[in-house]
């Protein structure tokens, strides 16, 4: 499967407003900080990472609306709904930190929701529940959208392994670490509260957790 390419320019997109004091959950590497941006280590990612239009790299920094979604969206993300054998190594919880982040400003995001998404010409099942081989062209909405929306500082989704929860990217040309509190964090290697929420939500999906 093919996915097309974004239309140049991108025009007249919808947009989520997060006020002051939204709170956020990001599950992320234990190697960063809370709020901190990637700037492109590790693989493709749907959204990121990517280059600005001038061929500067864009920082990148992924969250959720909730624990739930951001487990979903991370330590179990690429377990096929179709495999026989569904497993997640511990390693991955005990690698990771749970994080949960708030907004000091208005953030301006990019709905990708089936209306504008068909107003482009592209439907949600394609762009946002395409797997990691497209990822290559996935990304390439996210260049487009930052390139002709200088006012977004981000984008929005239906989570696809979370649904109905919202996943997010922000941009961190735009976005700082500094636009964020950070309420409380929990290490995957340490707190235990943390590992049984994750296996909670494995088991929800038929996932076993294994050494």
């Amino acid at each position: 499967m093919a996915i097309r390419r974004p239309p140049s320019p991108i025009t007249s997109p919808q947009f989520t407003v997060l006020g002051p004091g939204t709170e956020l959950h990001r599950v992320h590497r234990t190697a960063f900080r809370p709020a901190e941006f990637n700037r492109g280590i590790g693989g493709q990612t749907r959204f990121a990472p990517f280059s600005d239009s001038a061929g500067a790299p864009v920082p990148s920094l992924y969250a959720s609306a909730t624990l739930r979604a951001a487990i979903h969206e991370t330590i179990l993300h690429d377990i096929p709904a179709s495999a026989a054998i569904k497993t997640v190594r511990l390693n991955e919880v005990h690698e990771r930190t749970h994080s949960v982040l708030r907004t000091n400003r208005d953030l301006r995001l990019v709905e990708l929701r089936s209306v504008t998404l068909g107003k482009w010409g592209i439907s949600r099942r394609v762009l946002i529940t395409s797997g990691p081989a497209m990822y290559g062209e996935t990304v390439l909405w996210a260049a487009a959208i930052h390139r002709d929306t200088p006012d977004a500082h981000g984008l929005v989704w239906t989570s696809n392994q979370c649904d109905p929860d919202n996943a997010r990217l922000f941009f961190g040309d735009r976005v700082d670490e500094s636009d964020f509190t950070t309420v409380r964090s929990r290490d995957g290697a340490a707190d235990k509260s943390f590992l049984k929420d994750v296996s909670d939500e494995a088991r929800l999906r038929g996932i076993v957790l294994t050494i």
